[in-house]
């Protein structure tokens, strides 16, 4: 009898000690974001991804296996497989005039970039729990007529999670893009389309 007692007793502090824990544990990161066009969408655990542009090296550069006194490479030798080309005369005609093509690429970034009077300050994502971002027309953009109209200039205020505030009279987001999931599948939200975010954790 004593014994069930005790086991009782252990199970129900077990229990009492999961349920207590399990609530903070279990919480995961959600991004409330409203857009300009007054969609809003809550997004479970949001990352911010940029993307970029990479420029492998020319033909001509550092990696060409032509050798420091000019010339042709020698031929390989051995018993190994011989470097091969394939694809129509077209195709190889085109890569070898154009050289090689950029490649685009993204990347995970865990810091945003805010401005003020000049100053840059990077702020980790996780340390953001509010960012509104204002935007304004460029009066004298020198983007081409058929784009200028489009031509935003952005400013932010930040609120940390320690309380402090950040009020940003610039800000580049860039290409970056705030993804996250909903039960529909993954979002992508650009942050030229952000007008606000609500992180909770």
């Amino acid at each position: 009898m004593t014994r069930n007692v005790v086991r009782t007793g252990m199970l129900a502090t077990a229990l009492f000690t999961m349920a207590a824990i399990s609530p903070a544990t279990a919480q995961e990161t959600t991004a409330e974001v409203r857009t300009w066009s007054g969609q809003s969408v809550l997004l479970a655990g949001p990352w911010v991804e940029v993307f970029y542009t990479v420029m492998p090296r020319s033909w001509t550069g550092e990696e060409s296996m032509a050798p420091p006194g000019g010339g042709m490479a020698p031929p390989m030798m051995g018993g190994g497989p011989q470097p091969e080309i394939r694809g129509s005369v077209q195709s190889l005609r085109s890569t070898f005039q154009e050289g090689p093509r950029p490649l685009r690429a993204q990347r995970e970034t865990s810091v945003l970039t805010f401005s003020r009077a000049g100053v840059e300050l990077k702020v980790p994502v996780d340390r953001l729990a509010t960012l509104t971002i204002a935007r304004q027309p460029v009066a004298d953009s020198s983007l081409p007529p058929y784009v200028s109209p489009a031509h935003q200039r952005y400013a932010a205020t930040a609120i940390l999670t320690d309380g402090s505030r950040i009020d940003a009279d610039y800000v580049n987001f860039g290409t970056a893009v705030l993804r996250g999931t909903t039960a529909y599948g993954r979002v992508d939200v650009p942050f030229h389309e952000i007008e606000s975010i609500r992180f909770t954790r």
